[in-house]
This record gives structure tokens, sequence and C-alpha cells, in this order.
């Protein structure tokens, strides 16, 4: 058990009253083992509980402006507990959105010491993580799952996946259980008591403040850490010391969502039994609608000409419909594309910004049009992505002309395709490889 390092602390207890200057790592979510030598850098403010913000493009380089931030929580509260607003700097407001989950918008106040303490914690867990979790950790991406998983099925002839998805992760979280895991490697009593207070402090709907008994702040600073850490010990270490020494061929873990993969067909069988008890266990669940376990063998593909008799099947995972295929020279390998949920997501985006800016001048929209497409590339620019990337562009440029028609009557006759087809504001980037590693 170790203790949580007190200059690493003291961050956390004087970020709320200090002039922050947010760097680009800090906002990318990397984490710094020197966190005490920030702690350094701050300088402390004014007693009107003033913040130091830097505007982009009205003050110069290097200049600064002080805004009042009503509320901010000062030092002294912190580090002796006498914060009286503990329960209103910690309420969240929730948006609900179909069968979406919820999401908190926290204050200002509880970003910057959550940001703090998600620094301490980071510090401390990043050593303990295993290698099969990709999410919200520093130097790996999705990217990093995907070729983990990809490299694992290819070089050790995996015949079974198993794919999972927890339902509402973030409301189950079992406060107890989540209490013994922090302190498993932190023995702080005031970061602690700064998680309890954000645990209890209660999500507000419609001026409406509902206390929970269970679940994480989504969509606070901490959250992601805190996600990573009771998943590390409610799954990972049980699947990599326990189960996967009791399987008869190969298994795999690759988590940045849940995925598995499998040699044996009667180790996965097996595994989607003892998944249920285990989450159970901790107070998780699985979706069955989401969860199955997949035939994924390629040698189903290497019978005679023909179609197979079993097609083998195919799974999303972070966006990516992975699937098997034959090469020219008659080898199988595994395949990806943009799945269809996450292409006509991109498409509903672009439809909506065309629909609300089509009165800006042609330039203007494709310098925006250009930098959502560029965006689009660089997560999906994998190979066998090209097919369904040329088709994104396709749609894209026909919606973009629907909405320039549409400017007015004038513009109905004199946009036709082959007339603005050739005019140099009307070119969109071309589907490229961004990500040839992967």
């Amino acid at each position: 058990m170790l203790t949580a390092p007190t200059v690493a602390f003291k961050l956390a207890a004087n970020a709320a009253p200090q002039c922050v200057r947010a760097s680009r790592a800090a906002e990318a979510g990397a984490v710094d083992h020197h966190v005490g030598d920030q702690a350094a850098r701050l300088r402390r403010p004014s007693a009107s509980n003033q913040v130091c913000v830097r505007r982009r493009r009205s003050l110069r380089p290097g200049h600064r402006q002080l805004v009042t931030v009503p509320g901010l929580l000062g030092h002294s509260q912190i580090r002796t507990g006498n914060d009286e607003a503990g329960e209103a700097q910690g309420t969240c407001q929730k948006r609900r959105t179909g069968a979406t989950p919820l999401r908190c918008k926290s204050t200002i106040q509880d970003r910057v010491v959550q940001k703090a303490v998600a620094w301490v914690l980071s510090a401390v867990f990043e050593q303990d993580f295993l290698e099969c979790s990709h999410g919200f950790r520093p130097k790996r991406s999705p990217h990093t799952a995907l070729h983990r998983l990809r490299e694992g099925m290819r070089l050790h002839g995996v015949r079974y996946v198993v794919e999972a998805d927890l339902a509402s992760y973030f409301e189950s979280v079992n406060w107890a259980w989540l209490r013994k895991f922090v302190q498993h490697r932190v023995n702080d009593g005031g970061l602690l008591r700064l998680l309890n207070k954000w645990l209890k402090a209660g999500v507000m709907e419609n001026g409406v403040v509902t206390q929970m008994n269970e679940g994480v702040p989504q969509g606070g600073p901490v959250s992601p850490v805190l996600s990573n850490i009771y998943l590390h010990y409610a799954l990972d270490l049980w699947f990599e010391r326990r189960f996967r020494k009791t399987c008869r061929g190969y298994a795999e873990l690759t988590r940045f969502a849940d995925d598995f993969a499998f040699q044996d067909r009667e180790d996965a069988e097996r595994f989607r039994q003892e998944l249920d008890e285990r989450l159970t266990a901790f107070g998780l669940r699985v979706v069955p609608e989401k969860t199955a376990l997949l035939h994924f063998d390629g040698s189903l593909l290497q019978g005679d000409t023909g179609q197979p008799v079993e097609k083998p099947g195919t799974f999303t995972f972070l966006g990516f419909t992975h699937y098997l295929t034959k090469t020219r020279r008659g080898t199988i390998t595994i395949g990806r594309t943009p799945s269809v949920k996450a292409r006509e997501r991109f498409v509903r985006k672009v439809t909506m910004w065309v629909k609300v800016n089509r009165h800006q001048p042609g330039r203007v929209q494709q310098a925006h049009l250009t930098k959502m497409l560029n965006g689009h590339y660089q997560y999906f620019g994998l190979y066998f992505c090209t097919d369904a990337l040329s088709g994104v562009l396709r749609r894209v440029r026909e919606v973009w002309h629907r909405a320039l028609q549409r400017r007015s009557q004038k513009a109905r006759r004199h946009t036709d395709w082959a007339t603005v087809a050739a005019k140099p504001w009307l070119q969109l980037p071309q589907p490229r490889l961004t990500q040839a590693w992967v």
C-alpha cells in the first residue's frame, strides 16, 4: 500500500484558487509523473478568487486577463475540509438523449480539482495497469487497441471472439468496491475525502437534485481514471491471472470497450458464463443484445469454389467492423472498415452543419468541411477503408451541393454539378491512408 506523494496532493488542494494555465498536454489527458514540479510553477492569486485565463486572439502572447469566478473554493477550505458548498460544487447537470448514457457537466472549481486528483491517481496506478487496457491512458489510443487485437488474432489463429458490452457502466459502479480499490494503493485521507464528496454530490436535472447510491460522475476529468481503476481489479486482473491460466488455447483480452479473443470454443463458452458471475459480484452486468460468441474462423473461406457453408461472423470494435477476407494471393486476413453506424453519424453531423451555415461564403464552408473530413480520415484511415471513405466523401459532396442549390432560386439554376464541380472552392480532400501501422 502506497501513500500519495505529499507534494502531489498539495496540487489537488491548491489547484482550485490558483492561476491555472492549461497546457496542451494537460488538456489531452497526458500524465506527468513530476506533478510536484507543476505545483511549484502555479502562482498564488489575489484574495478576490480570480482565475487567470489567456485569450487566443484578442490578447498578445503572454498577456492574460483576470476573470472573476464566483463561488471558487479557497485553499484553506479544501485543506481543512470546511467547504460548506461541498454538495453544490459537486452537483452535476445531466443530459438525457434517448437511450444514450447520462453525462454530467461539473462546475469550474470541480473540474480544476478533479484534474489535479486525476494526475495523482494516474501517476500511482499507471504502473499497475495491464497491457490489455488502452482507454484514457498516456501513449495509448484506440489505434493501439486495434493494433493489439488484430495482431493477436492474426498471429495465433483465433477462431472465436466474445464481444461484450457493459450496461450503464458509469451508473452501476459500486462505491464500496471503488473505495477499496483506491485505498489499495492510495492511503491519503484528504484525497479520499474529495472522492467521497464527488460521489455523494448528487445529480441535478431540471433544477431538481437527486441523490445517488452508486455510479461515478461521468463527464468529469477524474471519471476515466476511476473507470480504469474499477475495471482493472474487477475484470483485467481476474482474466489475466486466473481465467487465462485455465484456458487450453490462446486467450486475449483487449479492453477499450470490451472484446475478447479465444482460440478454443470451450474456453470461449466457459468465459461467457463466468463473465456474468464475475461482473455481478461487482455490481456490473452485460447487455445481452450486444454480447455474443462469434465464430471467426478463417478456414471457412478455404473451401471449394462457391459460397461457404457457414459464413464467418463479424463484430464491431471502436467504430470498425472486423471481418475475414481472402487476398489476391489466396491468404486469409482480417479486414476492417468503418461501421455503418459511424459513417451515418458523421454524415448526419455534416448535414446539420451545412443546413445551418449554408449562407456562409463558399470558401468558408470548404475550409470547415475540409477540417471535418481530415479528422474523419485521421481516425478511419486504415487499410481496407478506402472504399468506405470514398463513399462518405461522395455523400458529403451531395449534401453540400443540395445545400448550395437551396440558397436562392437563382442558385438552383446556376449551381448544377457540371458547373460547380470544376470550381476550386468546391474541392474536398481525397481519402488517404493515415494509420498504416495499425
